[in-house]
């Protein structure tokens, strides 16, 4: 008996996961990603249970302002955490805070205001630190449309933040002056 529930158990997880499951992309080199979503409320209502959100991963190796733009029939909300996702089935999604995939932490960084639904789909200038990061994408509009795909396309742009060589130099006079300083009085 306990056979059959096994079997029973795995043929109806391997059936469902491919229906209901968020995507995880990485981010193309080219910073453009298209793809669809089902529904257009998937992220204002924090559902990870359809094809309704879809989790954008990248690294970053230097320090860099992100800037993100969207195009979609309906208005897109977008959230950045630092972390990456791993697991994407059924974890416990916030479109404004914290959360975990069940295999690490994920820290919010910015995101659309998820109390104004209808408003989104743009981000500039989120300054980000070396490491890995998630963008979250998904409707939000706040019809519940559950059925509808809708096609979306994304540029995220990443501008690295230039250090200025005048301040840096200024820096460095200032700890030889001070080395200096130190030694005359020994």
């Amino acid at each position: 008996m306990k056979r059959y529930f096994t079997l029973l158990l795995m043929t109806v997880a391997l059936c469902t996961s491919t229906l209901a499951s968020a995507s995880i992309i990485a981010l193309p080199n080219d910073g453009n990603v298209s793809d669809s979503l089902i529904g257009d409320s998937g992220w204002l209502n924090e559902d990870t249970f359809g094809d309704a959100l879809d989790f954008v991963t990248f690294d970053v190796s230097k320090d860099s302002l992100l800037s993100i733009t969207s195009s979609a029939l309906i208005n897109l909300g977008l959230s950045v955490y630092q972390g990456s996702v791993v697991n994407d089935f059924a974890i416990p999604f916030s479109n404004g805070g914290d959360f975990t995939d069940l295999f690490g932490d994920l820290h919010f960084i910015a995101g659309n205001n998820p109390f104004v639904p209808g408003l989104g789909g743009s981000l500039t200038d989120i300054a980000l630190t070396a490491g890995s990061y998630t963008l979250a994408v998904g409707g939000n509009e706040g019809f519940f449309d559950t059925f509808t795909n809708y096609a979306y396309n994304l540029s995220v742009t990443l501008d690295e933040v230039p250090v200025s060589a005048p301040s840096s130099l200024l820096v460095l006079m200032l700890g030889f002056a001070g080395v200096a300083a130190s030694r005359k009085r020994s």
